[in-house]
């Protein structure tokens, strides 16, 4: 069983907005409703960085270039969080239900397979339609 250690000491009692380190199991802070562009690894999934992997435990929206791949991700750091299609082939779909769910409060991570979202995906699009 994994060590759990709370954000500031808090003990975890078992909320989904937490993320593993090795044996540990560490609370994310809550996130206020917001679209984030979050870097993964391009090569090595150790490569991650502590804020990312907080970012994805609180977020409401995981939105990926392809679920299975960033599965492998959050599976790697025990991120249990919805995780929803976005590249593409599905932009013009899947974009404004994100937006959607911005406007009634949540918080949306944008992914994308390796790297930082919007460079050479359709992250731009959502970028934009979250900014009108």
């Amino acid at each position: 069983m994994p060590n759990k250690a709370g954000y500031e000491g808090q003990p975890v009692t078992g909320d989904r907005s937490s993320y593993l380190i090795g044996q540990t199991e560490i609370a994310a802070r809550p996130l206020s409703p917001a679209l984030y562009l979050v870097a993964t690894p391009i090569g090595n999934l150790a490569d991650i960085t502590l804020r990312a992997l907080e970012t994805l435990a609180a977020a409401d929206i995981v939105a990926c270039e392809d679920t299975r791949v960033s599965r492998v991700l959050l599976e790697r750091y025990g991120i249990r969080r919805r995780t929803t299609a976005y590249h593409e082939h599905n932009a013009q779909e899947a974009g404004p239900k994100l937006i959607e769910a911005l406007a009634a409060g949540q918080s949306v991570a944008l992914i994308s397979d390796a790297g930082t979202p919007l460079v050479s995906d359709p992250g731009y699009r959502l970028v934009g339609e979250a900014l009108e």
